[in-house]
């Protein structure tokens, strides 16, 4: 039993490692990860510092809001990536079905580049997800700590999962990690700085 599920999977990793050679998704996946995640983060600090500008004091209320918005993102990012993805494949795999004159359906190339499209649009979806939830858990401790301890809280937790990004974005394309940790760090900065900005015109 054990030997046909370790063979099972053997073949599975081979054939996604095929898919890859075939259509590079791993390379989209990374680049999907950060631009998504960079959103995620900057929507999600958003989102947090207008609760603290208009004085939101119920972190219950924090929580639905940054809740709606990451549903939003979360559907945004699947149905846009994978609807897009999608129909580019499949041009390209029109093209090349024209320039080779053979029909390529249920071929590896059609099943790679239907598992791209999944890929990307899992990723495109995921990633906004994930990042923009994590400057959303000092809330969870609203009861037991001050709402606005927990804005505090927030926004540095945002702002160094933005020089996270910054630093997986230099690792996966060779920069400087410092570098590209800063830059992400100064767009968070930017949005903290403009929107307190704004409070104070109005």
């Amino acid at each position: 039993m054990f030997s046909n599920l370790k063979n099972r999977y053997s073949d599975w990793r081979s054939k996604i490692r095929n898919y890859n050679k075939i259509t590079n998704v791993s390379a989209d996946a990374r680049r999907y990860f950060v631009i998504n995640g960079f959103d995620g983060i900057i929507t999600i600090l958003g989102v947090i510092v207008g609760n603290y500008v208009v004085k939101v004091a119920d972190y219950k209320h924090v929580i639905l809001i940054c809740f709606a918005m990451c549903i939003s993102l979360g559907v945004s990012g699947v149905w846009g990536a994978y609807i897009f993805e999608s129909a580019e494949r499949q041009k390209n795999l029109e093209d090349l079905e024209n320039s080779t004159l053979h029909n390529l359906d249920h071929t590896v190339i059609h099943y790679a580049n239907r598992f791209a499209s999944r890929i990307s649009g899992a990723v495109n979806g995921i990633a906004p997800v994930v990042t923009a939830l994590i400057p959303v858990i000092p809330f969870f401790f609203g009861k037991y700590i001050d709402i606005k301890i927990c804005y505090y809280i927030s926004f540095g937790v945002a702002l160094v999962g933005l020089f996270g990004v910054g630093i997986f974005l230099g690792k996966t394309t060779r920069t400087r990690l410092l570098i590209g940790g800063i830059k992400m760090l100064l767009a968070g900065v930017f949005c903290v700085a403009l929107s307190l900005i704004l409070n104070f015109v109005s």
